[in-house]
């Protein structure tokens, strides 16, 4: 349900559970907060109108792998 959200809003705004990084020198990457439990780090191709959800991990997995934002 989170993840189809993304169609019709992906980019971050209120609510704080979208939020825009930079990860490996790239400021295009995004991340979505599902629940309390898994992080999902996407990419919007606005031109194209296309979201790609790059992985969809275990919060604390995420923290280990990109460090806490």
């Amino acid at each position: 349900e989170k993840l189809r959200s993304l169609r019709e809003d992906p980019f971050p705004g209120s609510g704080g559970d979208k939020e825009r990084l930079c990860v490996q020198g790239r400021d295009d990457t995004y991340r979505l907060h599902i629940s309390h439990t898994f992080t999902a780090f996407y990419r919007i191709y606005d031109s194209r109108k296309e979201v790609h959800v790059l992985a969809v991990m275990p919060i604390e997995q995420a923290h280990k792998r990109y460090g806490r934002f």
